[in-house]
C-alpha cells in the first residue's frame, strides 16, 4: 500500500494532529512578544566619560586617549571611535558580529575601571552595551497649568517611576527635564566683608558642622550603644543657625551672612511638550519584553490606580512605538489575509470548483498557524521580519497546494485508470520533494550572513524555512487526504488535452502550442533570447538605484537641532519658540516634545543642542513623511536661519547609531593630522554636498563648543599667598554656579545644600582668602588673569586617527547614485595633502558590506539549487539550464523595481534571492514532466511541448496566485509594509518573467542540449 493510502486510512488521526498543532500555534502566536525588529545583538559598547568642564584639548590626552588605549586592549575589538568635547568623551568600541557581548561589556568595564585612578579625579564613566533595547519605546509628558516643574519632577520621580518600573518588561524609566528643589545659601558680600570672611570660609564651616560622626560603641544599662555626634539640620531654621567662626569677633550664623531659602536648582536643560514646559518620562524595555504588553500595562496601571495622577496634571504620549508595532502587525496580517482571499479567487477561476479551491486555500492558514507554534519553539518574536517571512511565503505555500490539487484534478479530468488522488500525488511526489528543497536550500546561506542584514534577515529566512517545511507536509499529506475525503465533485467526462488545461480557450492553447514548438525547434534563437535577458539584467543592474534600507514612513520625525555655539539658553529658547510655532501650525502634526541640553539616547549633549520628537497623524490623514520633513526644513530655515537642523526618523536613526556610528545615511570621513587642513577640507566638501541634487541637511562636521571664561592662575603669585589652583577654584565656584556642600534629608528624600556668593562686580574683584595670612583677603585679579578662551572644536578619532565626518541626508534620491555623484565631484574638486585620506561610512558602508554578503548568498543559493536539481535528475544539463533561467529571471526583478520607482536594497535583494529557488521549483516540475514523456518514448520535441503545455495551468495559477497574494505588500498596504514592499515587488516581477522563461526557454534549451532525448533513459530520483 502507498504512503498516501496508509495515511488516508488514518485520516481521523491526521486531522486530530493537525487540529492540535493549529490550536497550539494560534495560542503560541497570541502570546509571542511583539516588537518592531527582532532581538538583534549589535556588537557595540559605548563609553561616556564626564570630567566636568575640561577643555577638549585637555580632555584628549588626559581622558580620551587613555580610555581608547585601554579599550583597544580588549580581545575582539575591531574599531574604536571617539568624540572628545568640552568636559566629555564618547567612545564606541565595535566588535565582530557574533561576539558574546555580555563578556565584551564586562571586559570593557574592567579595562576602564582599571585605568580610572589615572584619570582626572572628578571623571565619571558610564559603560553601555548598545542595542535596540536601550532606546525608548514609549515617551510620556507631564504638564500642568497649576504645578511647578519641581512638583512635576517630584511626582515623576517618587510616584510614577516606581509604579512604571513594576510593569513587567520595563527595564528603566528615564526622566528628563523638570527642576530639582534644593536648599540654598546666598551670601551677602557686604556681610562677608564686614567680618573679613570669604565664601570658602563659609563652605568649610558648613561642611564641618553639617555632618554626623561616630564616636564608637558604648556599653551601658546592659546594652551596646552606637555613639553618634550629629550636627545635621532638617529645615531652613536649623540651616540658618549653623555658625561660621569669625577671627575678630563672635561667630556669625548663615542667616546673618545672607539669605537661606529653598529654590529650584540652576539647570541648562529645557524640555517641553506641545508648547508647554514638561517633565518627560521615557520607558526602556528589557531585551525580550513585549512592547505592546508594556504599553497596555501603562494604561492598566492608571485604570487600576487613578490616584497616581492628580486631576490638575496632564499625562500625554509624545512617542508610542507600541502603536507602530500594533499598526504594523495588524497591517501585515491584513495584507496577508487580503492576499489569501485574492489568491483564492485566482484558484477558483482556474479550478472552477469551490471545494478544491477551498482545500488549496485552507492549507495557507493551517500552515501559518503551525508556523506560529514553530516560532515560539525557536524563540522568535512577532516582528516585521517574521511577519514578512510569512507574507513572502504565502505564494510558495499556495504553490505547494496548487500543484497537488491541479495534478489530482487533471488526472480525474483525463479519466486515467486508478484513484486520481493516489495517482496524481504519486506521479508528482518526487518533483514536490525536489521543488520544496529548491526553495528551502536558498535560505541556508542566510545562516552564514553577518552584519546588520544577517541579523535582521535570519529570522525572515527561518520563518520562511519553517513555513515551507510545514507547507510541504500539508501538501503531501493533508491536501490529498482531504480531497479524497470530500471528493472531487460531480464526475465530468474526460476532455481533450486542449480543453483540459484549466478550461482555457482552445484557440489560445493552439497558439501557445505553436509558440512552444517554435521555441523548441529553434533552440539556438531561444538560447540567444535567454542570453539577451541576461545582458538586459546586467544593464538594469547598473541603472537601478541602490539604498541600504527601504524608505519607511514611521509616522514620527526626529528633528535634531543646533543653535550657534555659545548661544545663551534664553536666546536658544526664543529661537526654538519660533520653530515650535511652525511645528504646531502644520496640520500633519498631532503632538511633539522638545529636549534642549539633552537627547533621546545615550549621547553627550551641549546646552545649545537638542531634539524634537514629532508625532504625525495616521498616514491616510496627512502628507507622506518626506514631504512633511521638507516642508518643516524650509519653514524653519526661513524663520530661524541660525538654527541648524537634521531631519530623520527615530527607528532609522537608531539603526544608524547602532551600526555606522552616525544616523545620517551619508558620512564622508576625512582623516589627517593637521586640524586646520581637516577643517578647510570639511567645509569644502560640505559646500560640494550642498550643490548635489537630493542632498539635504549637509553639515561640515565641525562642532564648536561655546566660549570659555579662562582664569589663568599666576603660579608665583598664588604660591606667595599660599594658594593652590584647588583653593582658587573653591573660592570662585560659589560666585559662578554655587558649591554643593552636602545634602539635607527631609523624610525619605535628599536635597542638595548649595552655597552661593552674590558677587555683582567684576570677577577679578572676587575676594580670596590668603592661606599665608589668614586674616588677609586678596582680589582674584592679584593671583590670576581672566580672559575669554578661544572656541574649541570637537575632536573625532577612529582607531587613534583624527578625522572630521561630513554628513548629510537624502530627499527624493537613492543612496547609491548620490554617493557616485559626490565621489566624482570630490575627485574633481578636492586636493588632499599627502597625509590625508577619505573614507565613505554611514549607511553607504553598511550597504556595501550588506550587498557583498547578499551577493555571496545569491551565489550560494544558485549552487545549492543546482545541487538539488542534479540530485533530483542525475544529469549535468538540469542544473545548467535551471541556473541560466534563474539568472535571466533577475531581469524581471530589476525591471519591476525600476518601473515602480523602488531601489535595490536589502529587502529587494532578498526577493531576488528568493527567485532563484522559485525558478528552481518550477523548473523541476517542467523537467519532471518532460522526463516522464521521454521515458514513454515520445519524440523529444513533442515530449517537451507536452511538458510545457501541462505545466501551463499550474504555472499560471502559481504566478497569478503569488502576485495577488503579495499585491497588498507590493502597494504598501498597512503600516510597516514598506519594509517588505521592495521584496514583494521584486518577487512579483521575477514571477512574471519566470513564466515564459520556464515554459518556453527551458524546454528549448533542454532539447538543444539533449536533441536525442537520452534524459528519459536515465534513472530518476524516486520516493
Amino acid at each position: 500500500m502507498s504512503v498516501i493510502g496508509t495515511v488516508r486510512r488514518r485520516a481521523v488521526a491526521l486531522y486530530g494532529v493537525v487540529l492540535l498543532l493549529t490550536i497550539c500555534g494560534i495560542y503560541a502566536a497570541a502570546r509571542l512578544p511583539a516588537s518592531i525588529f527582532p532581538s538583534v545583538t549589535f556588537p557595540i559598547v559605548k563609553v561616556i566619560a564626564d570630567a566636568g568642564e575640561e577643555p577638549a584639548a585637555r580632555m584628549m590626552p588626559t581622558v580620551t586617549r587613555p580610555l581608547e588605549e585601554a579599550i583597544l586592549r580588549v580581545p575582539g575589538v575591531r574599531l574604536v571611535r571617539s568624540i572628545t568635547s568640552r568636559g566629555s568623551s564618547e567612545i564606541s568600541a565595535e566588535f565582530a558580529w557574533g561576539t558574546d557581548m555580555q563578556v565584551a561589556l564586562q571586559r570593557v568595564q574592567a579595562e576602564t575601571h582599571r585605568i580610572q585612578p589615572d584619570l582626572p579625579g572628578e571623571t565619571r564613566i558610564d559603560v553601555e552595551w548598545m542595542n535596540t533595547a536601550i532606546f525608548p519605546i514609549q515617551g510620556y509628558a507631564l504638564t500642568s497649568s497649576t504645578r511647578s516643574q519641581a512638583e512635576l519632577l517630584a511626582l515623576a520621580e517618587f510616584t510614577l517611576k516606581p509604579a512604571l518600573v513594576r510593569i513587567p518588561g520595563v527595564s528603566e524609566v528615564q526622566i528628563q527635564g523638570g527642576r530639582r528643589r534644593e536648599f540654598q545659601v546666598w551670601l551677602d558680600p557686604r556681610q562677608l566683608a564686614a567680618r573679613r570672611l570669604a565664601a570658602g570660609d563659609v563652605v568649610d564651616a558648613v561642611r564641618q558642622n553639617h555632618t554626623v560622626l561616630s564616636a564608637g560603641l558604648a556599653e551601658q544599662n546592659h546594652e551596646l550603644y552606637l555613639t553618634l555626634v550629629d550636627g545635621r539640620v532638617q529645615d531652613l531654621a536649623g540651616l540658618g543657625r549653623i555658625a561660621v567662626p569669625v577671627a575678630s569677633g563672635p561667630p556669625a550664623t548663615l542667616a546673618e551672612l545672607g539669605e537661606v531659602k529653598v529654590a529650584d536648582e540652576v539647570s541648562y536643560i529645557r524640555t517641553t511638550a506641545d508648547g508647554q514646559p514638561a517633565v518627560l518620562l521615557n520607558l526602556i524595555r528589557q531585551p525580550s519584553a513585549n512592547t505592546v504588553a508594556i504599553a497596555a500595562g501603562v494604561q492598566r496601571m492608571f485604570r487600576e490606580q487613578p490616584q497616581l495622577l492628580p486631576p490638575d496634571v496632564r499625562w500625554t504620549t509624545f512617542y508610542d512605538q507600541a502603536r507602530f508595532v500594533t499598526d504594523s502587525v495588524h497591517g501585515t496580517w491584513d495584507a496577508i489575509l487580503i492576499g489569501v482571499v485574492l489568491a483564492g479567487l485566482v484558484l477558483l477561476v482556474f479550478l472552477r470548483t469551490f471545494r478544491l479551491t477551498l482545500v488549496a486555500v485552507a492549507a495557507i492558514p493551517l500552515t501559518v498557524a503551525i508556523v506560529g507554534l514553530a516560532l515560539g519553539i525557536t524563540g522568535q518574536t512577532i516582528n516585521l521580519m517574521t511577519l514578512a517571512g510569512i507574507a513572502a511565503a504565502i505564494g510558495l505555500i499556495a504553490d505547494d497546494a496548487i500543484v497537488v490539487v491541479e495534478n489530482i484534478e487533471r488526472h480525474r479530468a483525463e479519466g486515467r485508470a486508478g484513484d486520481p488522488v493516489e495517482r496524481g500525488l504519486t506521479d508528482l511526489l518526487p518533483a514536490i520533494v525536489g521543488s520544496s528543497l529548491s526553495t528551502t536550500v536558498i535560505l541556508l546561506p542566510f545562516a552564514l550572513l553577518a552584519g546588520v542584514v544577517g541579523a535582521f534577515f535570519k529570522p525572515l529566512a527561518l520563518t520562511m524555512a519553517l513555513a515551507l517545511g510545514v507547507s510541504f507536509l500539508n501538501a503531501a499529506l493533508v491536501v490529498p487526504v482531504t480531497i479524497g475525503w470530500i471528493g472531487l465533485g460531480p464526475e465530468r467526462p474526460a476532455a481533450p488535452v486542449a480543453s483540459s488545461e484549466g478550461g482555457a480557450p482552445s484557440r489560445f492553447l493552439r497558439g501557445y502550442e505553436r509558440v512552444v514548438t517554435a521555441c523548441i525547434h529553434h533552440g539556438g534563437l531561444t538560447a540567444a533570447a535567454l542570453g539577451a535577458c541576461i545582458v538586459v539584467m546586467a544593464v538594469l543592474y547598473r541603472s537601478v538605484g541602490t539604498d541600504f534600507l527601504p524608505q519607511m514612513d514611521e509616522g514620527a520625525i526626529i528633528l535634531d537641532y543646533w543653535t550657534p555655539p555659545g548661544t545663551s539658553l534664553t536666546d536658544t529658547d526664543a529661537m526654538l519658540d519660533e520653530a515650535e510655532k511652525i511645528i504646531r501650525a502644520l496640520p500633519d502634526v498631532t503632538s511633539y516634545s522638545r529636549r534642549t541640553g539633552t537627547q533621546l539616547g545615550f549621547f553627550i549633549t551641549e546646552p545649545n543642542r537638542g531634539d524634537y520628537v514629532i508625532t504625525l497623524k495616521p498616514r491616510g490623514e496627512r502628507r507622506d513623511i518626506e514631504t512633511v520633513m521638507d516642508d518643516l526644513r524650509v519653514r524653519i530655515q526661513a524663520a530661524e536661519p541660525a538654527i541648524r537642523t537634521d531631519f530623520g526618523q527615530l527607528l532609522e536613526d537608531n539603526i544608524g547609531d547602532l551600526t555606522g556610528g552616525v544616523p545620517q545615511p551619508i558620512d564622508i570621513k576625512i582623516f589627517g593630522t593637521d586640524p586646520a587642513q581637516l577643517e578647510a577640507k570639511a567645509r569644502q566638501i560640505a559646500q560640494i554636498l550642498d550643490s548635489v541634487r537630493g542632498i539635504e541637511d549637509a553639515f561640515d562636521g565641525i562642532v564648536i563648543a561655546g566660549p570659555a571664561l579662562d582664569i589663568r592662575v599666576n603660579a608665583s603669585a598664588a604660591a606667595r599667598y599660599g594658594l593652590s589652583t584647588t583653593d582658587i577654584h573653591a573660592a570662585i565656584e560659589p560666585a559662578v554656579t554655587g558649591t554643593v556642600v552636602d545634602q539635607i534629608s527631609v523624610g525619605d528624600r535628599l536635597y542638595d545644600l548649595r552655597v552661593f556668593t552674590r558677587h555683582e562686580g567684576a570677577l577679578g574683584d572676587l575676594p580670596v582668602r590668603a592661606a599665608s595670612a589668614p586674616a588677609a583677603l586678596i582680589p582674584l585679579s592679584a593671583i590670576a588673569t581672566i580672559g575669554t578662551g578661544a572656541p574649541e572644536a570637537e575632536i573625532d578619532r577612529e582607531n587613534l586617527k583624527t578625522f572630521i565626518g561630513v554628513t548629510a541626508r537624502l530627499s527624493g534620491r537613492d543612496l547609491g547614485s548620490a554617493i557616485a555623484d559626490i565621489r566624482s565631484r570630490i575627485a574633481r574638486s578636492v586636493r588632499l595633502a599627502p597625509d590625508m585620506t577619505i573614507q565613505y561610512g554611514g549607511q553607504f558602508q553598511q550597504q556595501e558590506d550588506s550587498f557583498r554578503g547578499l551577493f555571496y548568498v545569491l551565489l550560494g543559493s544558485l549552487v545549492l539549487v543546482s545541487l538539488v536539481v542534479l540530485f533530483e535528475f542525475g544529469d549535468w544539463r538540469a542544473p545548467v539550464v535551471t541556473s541560466a533561467c534563474a539568472i535571466a529571471v533577475l531581469a524581471g526583478v530589476l525591471l519591476a523595481l525600476i518601473l515602480t520607482g523602488q531601489t535595490l536594497n536589502i529587502s529587494s535583494y532578498v526577493g531576488a534571492i528568493m527567485m532563484v529557488g522559485i525558478v528552481g521549483e518550477n523548473a523541476i516540475f517542467v523537467i519532471h514532466e518532460g522526463r516522464l514523456e521521454l521515458g514513454r518514448g515520445t519524440d523529444p520535441v513533442d515530449a517537451w511541448a507536452r511538458a510545457s503545455r501541462r505545466r501551463l495551468r499550474p504555472v499560471a495559477m502559481t504566478i497569478l496566485a503569488t502576485a495577488f497574494a503579495l499585491a497588498p505588500l507590493a502597494v504598501a498596504l498597512g503600516h510597516g509594509s514598506q519594509l517588505m514592499q521592495p521584496l514583494a515587488i521584486a518577487v512579483i516581477g521575477g514571477f512574471v518573467l519566470s513564466g515564459p522563461v520556464v515554459l518556453l526557454v527551458l524546454p528549448a534549451l533542454y532539447r538543444l542540449l539533449d536533441p536525442a532525448g537520452r534524459l528519459g533513459q536515465h534513472a530518476e530520483f524516486r520516493l
